[in-house]
Formats: C-alpha cells, sequence, structure tokens
C-alpha cells in the first residue's frame, strides 16, 4: 500500500495522521480495495493521490451497488476529465458533490448515470464504512 500522509483529511480539516488515524486509515483502504474496488480497473494514472482511486462511469455503478450490499455509505463524488493538457493532469468536472444519507444509493447512480458513456471521465468518492466491518 502506498505511503500515507503526514496530516489527514478529517472534516476538510487537516489533522496530524497519529499512529491511531493512520491504522484506521489502512483499514479503510484495505477494505474498500478487497470489498468495493474489487477488480475494478483503477483509472488514476497519477493526477490524483495514488491513495484515491478512479473509476469509470459504469464501474462506479457497479460500486454502488456494492456499497448499497455492505451498507457502506457514498459521501461525496468526485467527477473528473482526463481530456486535459498535459494527458497525465485530470480537471475536476464536479467537486465533492454531498450525497443526501436517506436517498443516497438511488441519487448517486442518477448522478454517475450522466455521464455512462463519457471516455474521458473518471469519478471518485469518499465512503463512510461502518465500524462493524472492520472486525
Amino acid at each position: 500500500m502506498n505511503t500515507l500522509p503526514e496530516k489527514l483529511m478529517v472534516g476538510g480539516i487537516a489533522h496530524p495522521a497519529t499512529p491511531k488515524r493512520k491504522s484506521k486509515l489502512k483499514k479503510h483502504l484495505r477494505f474498500l480495495r478487497k470489498f468495493v474496488y474489487a477488480g475494478l480497473p483503477d483509472l488514476n494514472t497519477g493526477f490524483d493521490s495514488p491513495l484515491v482511486v478512479h473509476l469509470s462511469p459504469e464501474d462506479f455503478l457497479v460500486v454502488i451497488d456494492l456499497c448499497e450490499a455492505l451498507h457502506v455509505h457514498v459521501k461525496g463524488i468526485e467527477v473528473f476529465t482526463t481530456d486535459v493538457e498535459p494527458p497525465s493532469r485530470a480537471t475536476v468536472v464536479d467537486y465533492n458533490i454531498p450525497i443526501p444519507p436517506e436517498d443516497g444509493y438511488e441519487w448517486a447512480r442518477q448522478f454517475v448515470r450522466q455521464y455512462e458513456g463519457a471516455f474521458d471521465i473518471t469519478i471518485c468518492a469518499t465512503f463512510g464504512v461502518p465500524d462493524s466491518v472492520y472486525k
């Protein structure tokens, strides 16, 4: 796994990456890679942190289905376009779109579907993983 940063963002505020926070983040990232992103190609070619997985809109719809089955909350979505110069960079199209918790999965599906078929779009997200899945 990639090296964790010295500061971690929590609620939009940078906090020192204490051993406890790093341990929780490692568990969180390991869970996402093993159960949520499993088998899906990461489209992050270096334009974002190596800790952030970017997916096609079609693959992200699979992620939403998995999240619903696992009771993982999709908290926010970011949409990037890779159709920029230089090619290794991406530009944020929609930034940190918050998802209403009461109808989050369907809302997220509808939001992502508007990008289906776009070859130059990647999607990443933040997730709320219940502590119970780590046990």
